[in-house]
């Protein structure tokens, strides 16, 4: 039996405030409750929008996910990119994966958090990290690594710096802590450009 089987969304609303939707039957900020959120749940359920019925987050399409990282209870939305959606270099990985932190630093300290994030890497699969913000991909900004501890706290770095950037800060606001990423981003690329002209 997949997740899927197993699992319905329950109370957790997160995708109706979370998502940006762009449908001919329905539009939504991003970060903005559904004019359809009821307090008990979609009130339209029924006959909710295509767009509504299609999407399903990472909690019920991936088994390897226990109930904890329902999306209410983790702290963080995890949303499935098909190849066509992921930069032109990663075209070749099976998916990608969109971490959408709701739950602040506590979702990224929480056990599994870090782990899971080394494991998608190892296995070759990007992942996109955001915070009401633009994402950034981590695996441009650290290794694969089996220092968990030293991965979350890369991970708490990125996540600060997305916090910062957050879209309800304005843009000017936002180029600093996203200027501070490209840096990063930069940095590391050179590293290993300098690793490999060395070898």
């Amino acid at each position: 039996m997949t997740a899927l089987d197993e699992r319905a969304c329950g109370p957790c609303t997160v995708c109706c405030v979370v998502l940006k939707i762009e449908a001919p039957e329905l539009h939504k900020k991003a970060q903005t409750p559904c004019r359809h959120l009821t307090s008990t749940g979609c009130g339209i359920y029924a006959a909710r929008p295509e767009v509504c019925q299609q999407f399903l987050c990472g909690w019920r399409l991936f088994g390897e996910l226990d109930d904890d990282w329902r999306p209410d209870l983790s702290g963080v939305l995890v949303i499935r990119k098909a190849p066509a959606e992921l930069p032109a270099a990663w075209r070749g990985a099976p998916y990608g994966i969109h971490l959408d932190i709701t739950g602040g630093e506590a979702a990224i300290i929480r056990a599994g958090f870090a782990d899971y994030v080394a494991r998608l890497m190892t296995q070759g699969i990007p992942v996109f990290l955001s915070a009401a913000s633009p994402s950034t991909l981590v695996n441009e900004h650290l290794d694969a690594a089996h220092d968990i501890p030293g991965l979350r706290q890369k991970l708490l770095a990125i996540y600060a710096l997305l916090h910062a950037a957050r879209w309800e800060k304005g843009v000017l606001r936002m180029l600093g802590p996203l200027y501070r990423l490209q840096l990063d981003r930069q940095r590391r690329k050179a590293k290993k450009y300098l690793y490999k002209s060395k070898e």
